[in-house]
């Protein structure tokens, strides 16, 4: 059985899906999300050498998009796509992935508007089917029914929640999400440039709208006025099942074990319960994954010993490939197995759990060298980027705690500690990260009235870039 966990502060929001006590999934957003948000943007630059516009939708920094996500009546074989486009044309684009460090949003004009059961593909006409319905039966119906009341020359995507969906609630979610555009086109017309013209669900919203079904057994959260409202949508769904929504005070990822879980995705190294152990290797042009036995020698002959730790491999990857939110071309070192049927088994173990993963994966098979090769669509930031910053003294080789994370983890602890008995609480801290937390007026405002206490900030500069100290002062 699956949990939802929410953690819910002004200035961060965390998710995480836990499954059988082990978690299997996290999402983080900050209050300046825009992954999904659809904008009326101008054109700024076509930098045709390098395949991308830089388009001005209104954020700190101009947003990139690529020739591929270009959508036009005009794209036919051999035309440049940069030449239907120039400087100071508007577009209507959707934030594709969230700027990040020195990159403005990742952009595309190719739209989707998405719903429990559907989403909704304005620039496209075909009808496609999650690959976890298997049913060809089923397949054929749900196709048949879209066909027949969808528009032309728009694009629907079957979720897998159309598995056991009513008729009458698939139909109903398509007519609303068709409203949707035709506001969203509305908009458009009526909007200046540049300016966001449709906002997508909150990183909370978008977990239960993709995650809700009938494995789950409870959601836990930290907000009251969430819970309400978690409570109102679910019953406004007619799921056809009910869970517990539960609001409980203070840390829940520490209260759940989840924050070490979390700190481990930073470690290269993860060890199998078998004493063997996978390593991680991040380059930009691919993901290199290597299995070595560690601790584990087995019990039988060797052949029998590798296969066992290969398999475990094989159910563990998957799960840390979701974890960290890796994507892109993977090669994966699995020790060799002179028996080629104990390579097929451990292929197909590895397809079966792969096809847990809500994003796109696609396994090629075994190279050459004896790698198995295989992609998956990386749609967001994973823990690396959000909780660590390039090294600056190594020159990027290596990876440091990210001083924003940090701070945003200190308002966490601050804001949970309501229960002390005195009135003023002490945070010392190196100056850098100081600097930080002291430029966040209004959260620290919040939080000064969510525990009634007053808030010291002490520089200390023998500390640590990412070294702090919280305490009750005495008086």
């Amino acid at each position: 059985m699956k949990e939802i966990i929410a953690e819910v502060y002004p200035w961060e929001s965390r998710v995480a899906i836990v499954e059988d006590g082990r978690l299997v999934e996290v999402f983080w957003a900050d209050q300046d999300e825009n992954v999904g948000n659809i904008y009326k943007g101008r054109i700024k630059d076509i930098i045709p050498g390098l395949s991308c516009a830089f388009i001005d939708i209104g954020l700190a920094k101009n947003a990139f998009l690529y020739a591929g996500d270009i959508i036009s009546s005009q794209k036919k074989k051999g035309v440049n796509v940069f030449d239907l486009l120039k400087s100071g044309q508007d577009l209507m684009v959707q934030v594709k992935k969230e700027a990040f460090e020195e990159k403005g949003a990742r952009v595309t004009c190719d739209l989707s508007i998405p719903g429990h059961f559907l989403v909704l593909l304005p620039f496209q006409n075909e009808v496609s089917i999650s690959r976890k319905i298997t049913c060809d039966e089923r397949r054929k119906y749900l196709r048949s029914i879209i066909k027949e009341n969808k528009p032309e020359n728009t694009g629907i995507i079957l979720r897998t929640a159309c598995l056991e969906a009513e008729d009458f609630e698939i139909l109903a979610e398509l007519k609303k999400l068709l409203q949707v555009w035709e506001e969203v086109n509305l908009r458009y017309q009526k909007s200046r440039t540049p300016s966001l013209i449709y906002e997508d669900m909150d990183v909370l919203e978008r977990t239960l709208r993709d995650y809700l079904d009938a494995d789950i057994s409870r959601v836990v959260i930290n907000n009251l006025r969430l819970k309400d409202k978690i409570q109102a949508y679910v019953q406004n769904r007619n799921l056809g099942f009910s869970f517990p929504v539960q609001y409980m005070e203070g840390e829940l990822f520490e209260k759940y074990s989840l924050e070490k879980d979390i700190r481990r995705l930073l470690r290269r190294r993860v060890w199998l319960k078998s004493g063997g152990y996978l390593i991680f290797d991040k380059t930009e042009a691919m993901i290199v994954i290597d299995i070595n036995s560690g601790k584990y020698t087995g019990k039988n002959d060797f052949e029998d010993t590798i296969f066992r730790l290969n398999l475990e491999a094989a159910i563990e990857i998957p799960r840390q490939l979701k974890l960290r939110s890796m994507g892109g071309i993977i090669l994966i070192d699995f020790i060799d197995m002179k028996d080629k049927s104990n390579e097929e088994k451990v292929i197909e173990t590895l397809k079966k759990e792969l096809e847990k993963d809500k994003a796109h994966t696609r396994v090629l098979g075994m190279t050459g060298l004896g790698f198995l090769e295989m992609t998956r669509k990386k749609s967001r930031y994973g823990a690396s980027e959000f909780l660590t910053d390039e090294c600056p003294v190594c020159n990027g080789r290596g990876r440091t705690p990210n001083l924003y994370a940090i701070s945003c983890e200190v308002k966490r602890k601050l804001a949970n500690m309501a229960y002390v008995e005195n009135e003023e609480i002490v945070c010392e801290a190196n100056p850098e990260l100081l600097k930080i937390l002291s430029s966040d007026e209004k959260n620290l405002s919040y939080i000064g009235k969510r525990t009634g206490k007053k808030l010291k900030f002490v520089a200390r500069q023998e500390m640590g870039r990412t070294e702090y100290s919280i305490y009750t002062s005495v008086d």
